[in-house]
């Protein structure tokens, strides 16, 4: 039984180092820095958001990561149109109150610190409340290429219902 075991460890042993000099292929072994100034900030686009909104790229997809974040802000009652993710969104709130309701559910708070995950196709809307600004990281991959499918924008309505 001895021999077994020993061949085991040695197999064991070989894979690990193995998989510790893995690179993925097309990938540089060195590290990559994106200076702040290097990366303005844009208003976003009155076709996706209704208010002031600051969006600014954190990164892009390359040879090895396939999704993509930004950094986005936005002023009291400014928020997004309702829109889908077909891989889906993770946001992380980093400053201010704001509020997120997924299509048929209700209107909730998010606050500096909250991590939300909308599954892929949910249709959904975020932003700021009606008296303070919020920003958030958005984290997305993509599905053949797009990001986001945007829709129709949140009505007033809509936006102040249960406030």
């Amino acid at each position: 039984m001895k021999p077994i075991t020993t061949l085991v460890t040695i197999v064991a042993a070989t894979a690990s180092f193995s998989l510790y000099k893995a690179t993925p292929a097309g990938a540089e072994e060195t590290m990559e820095i994106s200076p702040d100034e290097s990366r303005p900030a844009d208003e976003g686009s009155a076709d996706h958001f209704s208010g002031n909104v600051s969006v600014k790229p954190l990164f892009n997809p390359n040879a090895v990561r396939t999704f993509s974040s930004a950094e986005v802000t936005f002023t009291p009652c400014a928020r997004t149109a309702w829109h889908t993710h077909p891989a889906g969104q993770t946001l992380i709130v980093t400053t201010g109150t704001g509020w997120i309701q997924q299509w048929g559910g209700q209107k909730q708070s998010i606050k500096p610190g909250d991590v939300i995950w909308t599954p892929p196709g949910v249709k959904h809307w975020h932003g700021a409340t009606d008296s303070s600004a919020m920003t958030h990281i958005a984290i997305q991959d993509s599905v053949d290429g797009k990001p986001v499918d945007w829709l129709e924008h949140v009505t007033d309505e809509q936006y102040l219902q249960n406030s």
